[in-house]
Order: structure tokens, then sequence, then C-alpha cells
């Protein structure tokens, strides 16, 4: 009566049926390699490129070092998506290798966008001087490690404590935090009060004062601006009299004068343009950033929709892809040297740095 080649049957304890797991990882691994790809492409563009070499930029490439290292995660953890009831291969160590990059990387981006809104308002709201004392090398170099720390924090921690596990998730399906642990629900409402909140509470209160002080600004620019038009208007009609009376035929000191500030006007207001329309663009990736975001966290405070968590994270990987994409398209600085990369035309990028001097000399010679 017992059959001896009949082979036992595995359980699959997973909370998602595998043909939508199969659907899944055909967009984490479409999303790993955009995100490698793209985020090399920034990464390569501020090497090339004196131009792109500033403190906000600073930070944009450790946003984009941030997502490079998370995507490094997606295609193991595509090889969990893919198993059944256990990690298939014989060691765990890439597993547990793919959960670290995936959260550290995460919260790196997450702090990255809230030191990019912190230093878009010191840079707009305060002086030049005050700004110049905060951002100096050494403490840029602080801020950025800061990025890591943190989320590396809320990471280790609460493991080292007893609370939570890391490594292949059979629930989810994942290399991840371990649902099954006794305290996991702990460790998922530590990740998400450690990760999300408190950069989320910098970013809004730093836009909103950007935005309260633009505001204001743009009102006082305009009332400015009346006033000049009013003096101007005066000033015309005081030279053409002097002009009625006797007419030289040398160059007004008047004329001359004013040429200068209105150039020196002109530049201010260029620059002031660039300025904002950078920060515009730094707002549009917080924006798509938060969209992308939100759902993954509230569905780790929430224990009720863990169902909804592997949706949530896939949702939340297109982060990894996009910033570049926005950078190309938008972006005043970055898309004029992202374009001439794409093209090949390296000589044609502007302010070239100079190891990038040196390759172009080597090739005219060869």
């Amino acid at each position: 009566m017992n059959d001896s080649s009949v082979e036992p049957v595995v359980i699959d304890p997973s909370l998602y049926p595998y043909e939508a797991r199969v659907g899944l990882v055909c967009v984490w691994i479409l999303v790993s390699i955009l995100g490698l790809v793209g985020n090399s492409l920034v990464i390569w563009s501020v090497i090339l490129s004196k131009k792109l070499r500033t403190v906000t930029n600073a930070f944009v490439v450790n946003l984009s070092v941030a997502d490079f290292w998370t995507s490094l995660s997606y295609p193991w953890i595509s090889v969990a998506l893919l198993s059944h009831g256990s990690w298939p291969l014989a060691s765990e160590v890439p597993c547990v290798i793919a959960a670290v990059q995936f959260y550290t990387g995460l919260g790196a981006s997450i702090y990255s966008l809230a030191s990019i809104a912190l230093n878009r308002m010191v840079l707009i709201t305060q002086s030049i001087d005050s700004y110049s004392w905060w951002y100096t090398p050494r403490k840029v170099a602080v801020m950025i490690a800061m990025t890591w720390v943190i989320p590396c924090i809320v990471f280790f921690l609460p493991p080292l404590l007893g609370i939570g596990s890391i490594g292949y998730d059979p629930q989810d399906n994942t290399c991840s935090d371990k649902d099954g642990h006794p305290r996991g629900p702990e460790y998922n409402l530590a990740q998400s009060l450690g990760l999300y909140p408190v950069p989320m509470l910098i970013i809004i209160c730093c836009y909103t004062a950007l935005y309260i002080h633009l505001k204001q600004h743009f009102r006082k620019m305009k009332k400015k601006d009346n006033m000049q038009n009013i003096r101007s208007r005066q000033t015309i009609a005081e030279t053409s009299v002097s002009f009625s009376v006797a007419r030289v035929s040398t160059a007004s000191p008047i004329n001359s004068v004013s040429t200068l500030q209105d150039s020196s006007v002109r530049h201010r207001q260029a620059i002031s343009r660039q300025q904002l329309a950078i920060t515009k663009n730094l707002f549009l990736v917080f924006c798509i950033f938060t969209l992308l975001l939100s759902p993954y966290f509230i569905s780790l405070a929430i224990p009720s929709s863990r169902k909804f968590a592997l949706y949530g994270a896939t949702i939340t990987i297109f982060n990894s892809c996009v910033n570049p994409i926005i950078y190309a398209i938008s972006h005043p600085q970055f898309k004029v040297v992202m374009r001439k990369v794409i093209k090949c035309r390296l000589s044609e990028i502007p302010e070239p740095s100079d190891s990038l001097k040196s390759v172009l000399t080597r090739v005219r010679r060869t």
C-alpha cells in the first residue's frame, strides 16, 4: 500500500500566487537594468563635467549611488520570488546581502532627498556667507555619510537586540525581514518610523519654507520693478529735456551707467531663474519619490495590509530608475551633459574634467 516512488507535496506558504510572482519578476529585472544604466549615467556625467560639480549635485550623486546600490539587489530578490517555500540555493548569504542592499539603499535615498531639500532652502533663503559656512567640503562629507549611517542603524540595530531577523521570507518570497519572527511586526514598525516620517518632515518643512520665501521675494521684486519703471520714466524725461537744450556728440554717462546696471540685473535674474528651475526639478523628484514610496511604508506600518507589501515594494523600486529620466528631460544642467554622453559626443561636454581632457588628447594623438 505504501508507494515509495510518490514524491511528497511541497506546501508553498507564500501569500502571493506563483503566476503573479512571475509577472513581478519581469518588472523587477527591467527596473534593475534601467536603474543600473541610468544611475551610472548620472554618476559618469558628474565625473566627466566640472560644471556639474556643485554642492547640490554632490547629494544628487549620492542619491544615484543609493539607487544603484539598491538596483543590485533586485536580481537576487527575483530569485526569491520564483522560489517555492525555501531559498533555492545552498547558501542564504546572497539573500541576506540583497536585503541589506535594498533597505540601506532605500533609506539612503530618502535621507539624500531630505539633504537636497535642506540644501536648496539654505541656498535660496540664506546669505552666501551663511551658505558657505554650512556647506564646506568636510561638512558635506559628514552629511552624506549620515544619509547612510542612519539607515544602517535602523536596519541592523533591531536584529542585534532580538527584534526581527534578516534573510529569506517564505511568506513574501523576498529577501527582507522575516515576517515569521515572533517580533517581526515590531521590526517592520521600527523600519517605517526610522526611515519615513523624519526625512519626509524635513523635506515638507524645507519646501514649504522655500515656497513662502519665493512668494515674498517675487512680491518684493514686483514692487521694486514698478518703482524702477517710474524712476526710469522720470530719468528719460529729464534727459530728453537736457538734450533738447544742449546736444553732445559723446555717449552720455547716464546711458553707460544704466547699461551696466541693466546687464548686471539681467545676469542676476538669469542665475535666479536657473536656481529656481533646478529647485523645481528636485521638488518634482521628491513628489514622484513620495508617490512611489508611500504605499510600501504604509503596508509596513499597518500589519493588516501585509498582503499588499510585495506590490507596494514593486511600486517603490521604480524610484531607482525614474530619477535619471527626470534629470535627462528637465534638469537644466544634467540634461545637456547626459545627452552628450548618450550620443557619445564627449568632446562637446561643457567644462570637461581633467580626466576627460586627457582621454580626448590621447584619442586625438592616436
